[in-house]
């Protein structure tokens, strides 16, 4: 597919495929927005790349998610028209139910126009129909946080303390950051605010969701100004019920707007090189990725550079749908740390108002860990942790003569990968394709590699007996 955007050479060279990791040397193009190696195409946003796993089809996925978010809009018109057509209504109730209408209206024709602008217009897809596509709207109200509610006549302190919190850490680094990447960067605020505070070579924002990132692409690089309503259904005293937010884009100079970038893309197949960044930084993120944050903390370890730093701010709020035991606390965080070669260097715990509106009376309050933890080349053992690499599944496993006592060929097949690079992650994606459906993979491929040790260790303790 020939693409007609010349993408700056900075974007160009730390992207690869997500699908293969092959990079430009070795067949991807993000110019054709095709990997020669594997034949996966992708897409853009207008100018924003678009690198899934799923390729076009993401594109898909996302228009009946616009369907989905129109149709929901237009039922809600329908249902207050009707409302308003009923002779009960006192003059109160009836300004009311049109104040809400006007500004569902005003949502419904933005985000369609906003969209469709950016290549994703509402189209159902019958198939994904069937299946829990996501929501598109699940965090609208960061749009109003970053840009709507943060004006010149009604300022915001939420914006300015949130880039306090990351700029009183970045102060601590012995250098400046150069290549700067923000994961769920979402409308994109927090990251333009650390882009202009630093003045990097390069930023990169990453969010998966496609409104969000059309309203940065919109507000930052296209210097164009937007228009949404904000309405509370419950109703409020000496609030209002209503309000139309204008949104203008910032002062942006030319230079900095020049190399700061919008990438739509899966944290979790990042089409990015590997030690791209000397600063990965994760707002709101490490509790809401839908991961493991051992697995996290592996992706970041991965895409630093050798002596790279991970700045992280946010709650530890976990989704409910994540099992208990990968809820960790600041304490277990803090342990991967040290297993991983990760050192802790600064932190600070805070207590701040969350997505707090003018038109809200009640406010959120939320306790917020901000922390920097710089690669090294030395993990430390924890008390209680038979081996490091063990618990940190992205750790190359050491080449040793691992002994069982018990004979099976899937331990065998295990024992025979071991070379001293791999790690439970790459031996669990190699024996994935072969393993029965249904079957966790990683759980045991665990569960054989920690009997192994254990094994081993009593054969030694055996032979080394007088």
């Amino acid at each position: 597919m020939n693409n007609k955007i010349d993408f700056p050479t900075q974007l160009r060279a730390q992207c690869c495929c997500p699908n293969c990791r092959a990079n430009v040397s070795e067949g991807f193009s993000l110019e054709q927005l095709f990997c020669n190696r594997c034949k996966s195409e992708f897409f853009t946003m207008e100018n924003i790349p678009c690198l899934f796993p799923a390729g076009t089809h993401q594109r898909l996925i996302w228009q009946h998610q616009t369907a989905m978010l129109i149709s929901l809009a237009e039922q809600a018109l329908s249902n207050i028209r009707e409302s308003l057509a009923r002779y009960d209504l006192s003059d109160a109730t009836r300004e009311r139910l049109a104040e809400i209408y006007k500004a569902n209206l005003i949502n419904r024709d933005s985000i369609q126009s906003l969209l469709t602008k950016k290549s994703v217009p509402p189209e159902f897809n019958e198939t994904l129909n069937q299946m829990n596509a996501g929501d598109l709207s699940e965090y609208f109200d960061l749009i109003f946080r970053d840009w709507g509610w943060d004006t010149t006549s009604e300022p915001s302190e939420e914006n300015k303390n949130a880039l306090k919190r990351i700029t009183s850490l970045i102060d601590t680094l012995p250098n400046s950051p150069k290549r700067v990447l923000v994961l769920g960067a979402g409308a994109g605020r927090l990251s333009w605010d650390i882009h202009t505070y630093l003045d990097p070579d390069f930023s990169l924002a990453v969010d998966s969701n496609p409104l969000l990132l059309a309203v940065a692409d919109e507000l930052i690089k296209k210097k164009n100004s937007l228009t949404f309503g904000e309405f509370k259904l419950f109703p409020q005293i000496d609030f209002p019920t209503t309000a139309t937010r204008n949104i203008p884009s910032p002062q942006v100079s030319t230079h900095q707007s020049s190399n700061w970038f919008l990438l739509a893309a899966n944290v979790w197949n990042l089409p990015l090189q590997n030690q791209s960044f000397d600063l990965i930084i994760t707002p709101w993120f490490i509790d809401v990725n839908g991961g493991d944050v051992r697995d996290l903390i592996g992706l970041i370890q991965n895409l630093l550079t050798p002596e790279g730093s991970w700045l992280n701010t946010g709650p530890l709020l976990y989704t409910r749908h994540l099992p208990t035991q990968l809820k960790y606390s600041q304490a277990e965080i803090k342990e991967f740390f040290s297993l991983s070669g990760l050192t802790f260097t600064s932190e600070r715990t805070d207590q701040a108002p969350y997505l707090v509106s003018p038109m809200e009376a009640r406010i959120r309050t939320e306790q917020i860990w901000s922390f920097v933890a710089t690669q090294t080349v030395d993990t430390q053992p924890v008390a209680g942790v038979i081996a490091n690499w063990l618990v940190m599944h992205h750790l190359p496993i050491p080449v040793a003569n691992y002994r069982s006592f018990q004979s099976h060929p899937l331990i065998d097949a295990i024992i025979q990968m071991i070379d001293g690079k791999k790690s439970i992650n790459t031996i669990s994606t190699i024996l994935d394709p072969q393993m029965p459906e249904g079957v966790a993979v990683k759980e045991v491929v665990v569960a054989i590699l920690g009997q192994l040790v254990l094994d081993t260790r009593a054969a030694e303790e055996e032979i080394a007996r007088p």
